[in-house]
């Protein structure tokens, strides 16, 4: 078995998953990578929006 190679801001625990997304992404049937990669697009979309705060004006008259 390979020995795991240390990537900065990857936890042990979370190789796991890196495994699973990358089978998915090389799986030979295209469907499926698609859908991975779609769902991929989804999450990082999601976590963009999520991590910056929307802008509110201050109403400095109130």
């Amino acid at each position: 078995m390979p020995k795991p190679v240390a990537v900065i801001g990857i936890e042990p625990c979370e190789l796991r998953w890196l495994r699973m997304l990358l089978v998915l992404l090389r799986h030979p049937d295209s469907s499926v990578a698609e859908l991975a990669r779609q769902a991929l697009l989804y999450l990082t979309e999601d976590a963009r929006r999520r991590a910056v705060p929307h802008a509110q004006p201050i109403d400095h008259a109130g």
